[in-house]
């Protein structure tokens, strides 16, 4: 069995025994998905082969920001699995090898939000993790990529975790010691008691260097995708949302259920189902596929409990609904994702995947892929470099370069919504039925509610997903509207490639410069 390669500082196996911990906490007996239903969409997009990562790593963290100085435009960062911090920048076709992480460790989670106490620009957050291969850490550390060094955070406050999920949204309001843009700390496990897999919920503030607890996901979820995107309106939410997608607990070994949680109301409502359940999956928020309004969340890859999983989902908030996409070239699990422009272009988007295992051992690959979102290049702005958004808690929007940092501002069709407690049509449950803030209760994971199954007209009864049929896949996925573009052309697949540079060897590793932060006085 291949290992993978570590620094000094590093004498773990590359979470091997971490993922081994998970699958033992997991019930393993989910039977292999059937084929991917024929419904999807067309005219969606296409998958690039990359230059592989410097260093072959799986149960690691992807996040995209601005390229450190050497390299050019929005970069895309593959973190951890040992102390690594590689950087792919799409403008020239290259990786680069950053300074390393203070603590090494694998099955940690990774977004871009703004650095804490002073330091200018973005930052790539690094959370919690797995060491030695058996020891979960609360460790938080932030890379600026102005200054190209590490800063110490304060750790989680709830303790040790690995295997969560990171986002960065609007902190929620009423929650004390919290303002302006946030990093949500998501689920995760601590390998240890009675109820290892958590519901667990925290929010890091960097405008004053604290954490908070706020409300609890309505399922735990360990290995899940997590993402900050425009919140469904279908659902009486506003703004920028948090999204939790799939994943996996001692109940269920890859779940195929999603929700997302709102800042205004420090509540978590549920989500359609995804069209494919999965665990150790990566999400991504970038613009949606051609045909389809507004940001979408992208669900990538994972295993379904038995198999590795090539499949990519988007679900749209404008739509309330996921769309089955082209699947990855190279199935695999435990991978990281991020969203950034494509290749030697900024007039188009792409949703990358990273490392992971693609077999059924334990070998990690380097592979990097990106799927190249079609329509994204004929949006407005995505010619221009991202900018800061002025007004507090706002986030930079989905395809302007960075990951979990989507749009914040409300639609004009939001203006006119009814208020939060208030039915919408179709039944969806509203905020009011989500988790509140300080109950430290998790509700039911499905509300009663009726939907609408797709394609039978009839009507779902409360708390139940329709049992599958011999030989089909369990259904769970809105119906989906009818596209009257035509068939795509072939030709787009081709022209990206062919845009792709040589590989170039990654620049020289840096003498890993890091810092200790020191909170500014408020």
């Amino acid at each position: 069995m291949r290992r993978m390669l570590h620094s000094d500082q590093d004498e773990s196996p590359p979470g091997r025994t971490g993922y081994r911990g998970w699958r033992r906490l997991a019930v393993l007996a989910v039977a292999p998905l059937l084929a991917l239903p024929s419904t999807a969409a067309s005219a969606q997009g296409v998958w690039l082969t990359l230059p592989q990562m410097p260093t072959a790593r799986a149960y690691l963290a992807g996040a995209a920001a601005k390229c450190p100085e050497g390299l050019h435009g929005t970069c895309v960062y593959a973190v951890g699995a040992d102390a690594k911090l590689e950087a792919y920048s799409p403008a020239v076709g290259t990786w680069a090898t950053l300074p390393p992480l203070k603590t090494p460790r694998s099955n940690l989670a990774s977004t871009t939000a703004p650095c804490p106490g002073g330091v200018r620009g973005d930052c790539v957050y690094a959370i919690g993790g797995l060491v030695g291969g058996t020891t979960t850490v609360a460790t938080v550390e932030a890379y600026s990529t102005e200054t190209n060094a590490w800063l110490t955070l304060p750790s989680l406050p709830g303790g040790p975790r690995a295997s969560l999920g990171a986002a960065t949204a609007p902190c929620p309001t009423g929650v004390g010691g919290l303002r302006g843009t946030c990093v949500y700390a998501l689920g995760g496990t601590t390998l240890t008691g009675g109820d290892p897999i958590l519901t667990r919920v925290e929010a890091y503030s960097p405008a004053t260097n604290t954490w908070a607890t706020v409300s609890s996901l309505q399922t735990a979820r360990s290995g899940l995708g997590a993402t900050g995107a425009p919140c469904p309106g279908d659902l009486g939410l506003r703004g920028t949302c948090v999204y939790a997608v799939g994943g996996g607990n001692t109940g269920d070994a890859a779940l195929i259920t999603a929700e997302v949680y709102s800042p205004e109301l420090d509540g978590w409502q549920p989500l359609p189902d995804m069209p494919t359940e999965r665990g150790l999956t990566a999400a991504a928020t970038a613009p949606c596929p051609d045909g389809m309004p507004d940001g979408c969340v992208y669900a990538v890859g994972g295993t379904n409990g038995a198999d590795n999983l090539a499949a990519l989902d988007a679900y749209s908030p404008v739509t309330n609904a996921w769309v089955t996409l082209p699947p990855m070239p190279t199935a695999r699990r435990a991978l990281a994702a991020a969203a950034a422009p494509c290749p030697k272009t900024r007039k188009s988007d792409c949703v990358y995947a990273l490392g992971g295992i693609p077999g059924a051992d334990e070998t990690p690959t380097a592979r990097a892929e990106a799927f190249a979102i079609e329509g994204s290049e004929q949006r407005p702005g995505n010619d221009q470099p991202p900018q800061r958004p002025t007004q507090p808690g706002a986030v930079t929007p989905p395809g302007g370069g960075q990951q979990q940092n989507p749009a914040g501002q409300t639609r004009p069709d939001q203006q006119q919504r009814p208020p939060a407690a208030a039915q919408q049509p179709g039944g969806a449950q509203q905020p009011g039925g989500a988790a509140q803030p300080g109950g430290g209760q998790r509700p039911p994971a499905r509300p009663d509610q009726q939907q609408a199954q797709p394609g039978t007209g009839q009507q779902q009864k409360p708390g139940q997903r329709p049992p599958a049929k011999p030989g089909q896949r369990p259904s769970g996925k809105p119906a989906q509207k009818p596209s009257t573009k035509p068939a795509p052309d072939t030709s787009p697949q081709e022209n990206l490639e062919d845009e792709l540079p040589f590989v170039r060897p990654p620049l020289e590793e840096s003498d890993g410069s890091s810092q200790e932060f020191e909170p500014s006085a408020h």
